[in-house]
Order: C-alpha cells, then structure tokens, then sequence
C-alpha cells in the first residue's frame, strides 16, 4: 500500500495554505488541481474591491467563497453578484449601498463611512437581524433615526463610532445595552450622549477611546473605571488623553486580569507602578507604555517584561539599554507580533552588544513588525533569519548605513516583508536611492 504525501490530504493542505502569505496564494494555486482546491478559498475569501481590478470580472464564479467585501469604489456602477457566504461588508460613498446591503442580510458585520450620502440605509439596517458589530465614520446620525439606531445597538457586539455625531434625544435614557462588549470611540462628539451610553453598557469589556488632541480625561472616564463602573472590563486603550502614574495604578487596581493596557503620555513609571503591572504579566496580550517624561535609558523595565509575560503579541515602549536586552533573561513573549521600542547603545560597545540584543530579537519568530536598532550584516543582522513573518519595519533615518547586500539579505530572508518606513541609508543620498529601486522591484514600499 502507497502511504500518501502529507500534503495530498486536503485538511492537511488546507491547514498549511492558510500560513501562506497572501502575496504568495496565486502562484501556489496553479500548483495542481488539488492546490487550487485548496488555495483558491482562501485567495477569494476577504476581497477589496476598487476600480479596473481582476476581481470585477471573476466575482461571480468564485462569490460564494468571499467572506469579507471591501467595496471602496467611490460611485462605481456595478451589479456585484451575491456572496451567499458573506460575513462582513464595508461601504465607502458606493451609489448601491443599500441595494448590496439588503442582498445580504445575513452579514454579522458592517462598515459605513459618509452615510449622509445614503440616508436611505438607517432605514435597512433594522432588517439585519445577524448584525453583531458596527462601524460608522465620519457621519451623523440622523435625528429621526436616533432610536433607530439604539435600538440597533441593543443587538451590538461591538461597535466603533469614528468622527460620529449622535443627536441627544430618543429612548437612550430609558435602554440598556447588555449585549456590548466592545466599544471603539475615535475623535469622540457629542460627548454627553457618548458617556450616557457607555453607562448603560454594563458588560462593556473592551474600550478604546481616541482623542485628537492631547487632553486630561474631560470625560472621568479613569474615574468611572476606578468606580467598576464595568466590572468586567480588562481591555483600555487610551490614545490623545495624558494619564498621570496615579490614575495609571487606579486603572490596574480596578481591573482583574487585564489583557491590554495603552495608554500615552504619562510621567515616569515608579516602582509601585511596576509591582501592580506585574500581578498581570501572565494575562497581558497588548502592551504600550509612552512616556512625554523620558524614562531613564538604564530602567529595566522593558526588559523584565519581554522576560516575564509569556502571551505578550503587541509591545510599545519608549527607551531600553542595550546592555541590559543583552544581559538579561531570555524573552519568553514568543507570540510578539508587534515590537516598537528604542534601544539604546554606547557607541564604545555597540559592536560588541548588538548582535546579542539581536539573539532576543531572534526568538519572536511572528513578529510581524519591527521598529528598532542599526540594521547591518555587520552587527549581527544574519541573527534574525527567523523572522519569516516580518511585514513591516521602521528604522531610524539618523544611524542608518545599509547597502545592497543587506537589502539583499533581507528580501531573501523575510519573504512576506511588504513595507520599509524610513531611511535604509541616511547618510549616503546616491546609496539612499539604489536601495530604494532595489526593494521597489521586488514590491517592497518605501513611503517617502
């Protein structure tokens, strides 16, 4: 008996199509018939529709594949097929909105901008009985259909208002929104109605709230999260409001396992501050601590945290010593996906320490971006061969001196790498321009 290749069991093949890098999909589903099959649902499953795109064309033979729809089209006049499968959908300005949307009223997501341009979806919206979560930005809610859409939001899982007006009248004062878990407030207005809402949310357990311009909490929002106002609330994202240290360990003295703290712009973290964060080291999954007062660059604050929390996939810090990234425990947060910090090197040693930071840097095997260190052969780049997963990566214009062969490296090494922000060479101007020619030619974006 002929044992099969693993890779000619189509659950097997399936399983590993999905690691694949999309960019990548296309020429692996012209393999054989047995890679379309496999393939081919995943190439079709989130689409983005725009303009003179393949997709327009081919959709109605492979809809029932998509999933997700991105129909940015401006005012494209297009009879899209149906997308019996279709679980998101999000509309930007497109003249049809209405009619794609009740074509699908089986969506669990939807994501709409400029509504004003089309009134006549607060009218349907209503009629989508599977609708979980919610995206609107930059519109307003009409005044007739205020309870129109809290009576929407009854239903909500999660919903993010971006830019949002929402008039102050209705049934709000007389609801409850217990289905709600997750609440997106981005450049936040009518602000009353906002925190009346949010009030009435009582198993609200993920907030992020966006300002855009830097404030102190005008809202209480630390002092309703101090009160348990949600108790079972472990996710809060803070971005644009300055948090003291002191409303930093109220925040954490409030939250029973917390899995994601952002928060910007506060003053030094003080020991105290260290001993509450670390009773959440083994929950933490998302981590962003940005300081407007420097941290003193030998605090070994970063470090102990890479060290110690083990479901860590997102981290931002400001300054790190080198020294101690090279001295220190080995980095246990395998799963880091994202990884924004600044390390800081003596020029005297900076030969020697690097390529032992880059051993840390090594083991995050998913990472998927990376902002950080001088990014030379000679200092130890080869280290970081592991980082298959790599898309994105920013450096630092100032300390930059790439040549060829490190570009050449990693367009060899990280396959999915998609984007370079910043400078590869920020001294040699002419070098600046052949790296950047190099890496466009390979589909690699190099924003100016």
């Amino acid at each position: 008996m002929l044992s099969q290749h693993p890779l000619e069991v189509p659950e097997i093949l399936s399983h590993v199509a999905s690691y694949v890098h999309e960019c990548s999909r296309p020429s692996c589903a012209r393999v054989s018939k047995g890679w379309y099959q496999a393939f081919i649902p995943l190439i079709w499953k989130d689409i983005n529709l725009t303009p003179h795109r393949p997709e327009l064309e081919a959709m109605p033979r492979y809809s029932h594949h998509v999933k997700k729809l991105d129909v940015g089209v401006g005012n494209l006049i297009l009879d899209l097929p149906q997308c019996p499968n279709l679980q998101s959908l999000v509309l930007f300005t497109y003249s049809r909105s209405t009619e794609l949307v009740l074509n699908h009223p089986h969506i669990t997501r939807l994501c709409v901008q400029y509504t004003r341009l089309v009134p006549e979806l607060w009218t349907i919206l209503p009629q989508l009985h599977s609708l979980r979560e919610l995206d609107l930005a930059s519109t307003r809610v009409p005044e007739q259909e205020t309870d129109t859409f809290w009576q929407l939001c009854t239903r909500l899982e999660r919903l993010t208002v971006h830019d949002v007006s929402i008039p102050h009248q209705g049934q709000l004062s007389s609801m409850a929104f217990p289905n709600l878990k997750k609440l997106t407030v981005e450049y936040p207005k009518d602000l009353s109605t906002i925190m009346e809402f949010m009030s009435r949310c009582p198993n609200l357990a993920v907030l992020r709230w966006f300002e855009a311009i830097f404030v102190q909490d005008p809202n209480g929002l630390v002092e309703r999260i101090a009160a348990k106002t949600w108790p079972h609330l472990h996710s809060v994202s803070f971005d644009g409001l300055i948090i003291a240290v002191e409303d930093l360990i109220r925040i954490m003295n409030s939250l029973q396992r917390m899995t994601c703290l952002q928060v910007n712009y506060i003053s030094v973290i003080e020991p105290s501050t260290m001993d509450l964060l670390r009773e959440h080291f083994a929950s933490l999954t998302d981590l962003k601590l940005e300081s407007y007062t420097r941290q003193p660059s030998k605090s070994p604050i970063a470090q102990e945290i890479l060290s110690s929390c083990p479901l860590l996939e997102s981290f931002s810090f400001g300054h790190i010593d080198a020294t101690a990234v090279a001295e220190g425990k080995p980095w246990v947060c395998t799963r880091l996906k994202y990884l924004a910090i600044r390390i800081e090197f003596d020029p005297l040693t900076i030969h020697e320490i690097q390529p032992r930071v880059f051993e840390q840097i090594a083991r995050l095997y998913q990472l998927d971006y990376l902002s950080l260190l001088d990014l030379r052969l000679e200092n130890g780049l080869d280290k970081l061969s592991t980082l298959r997963s790599l898309r994105s990566i920013r450096v630092k214009n100032s300390i930059q001196k790439m040549g060829e062969k490190e570009i050449e490296w990693m367009l060899e090494h990280w396959t999915s790498l998609d984007k370079i922000l910043g400078k590869c060479n920020g001294v040699d101007p002419v070098m600046q321009d052949k790296l950047v020619q190099l890496l466009k030619e390979h589909g690699v974006k190099v924003p100016v």
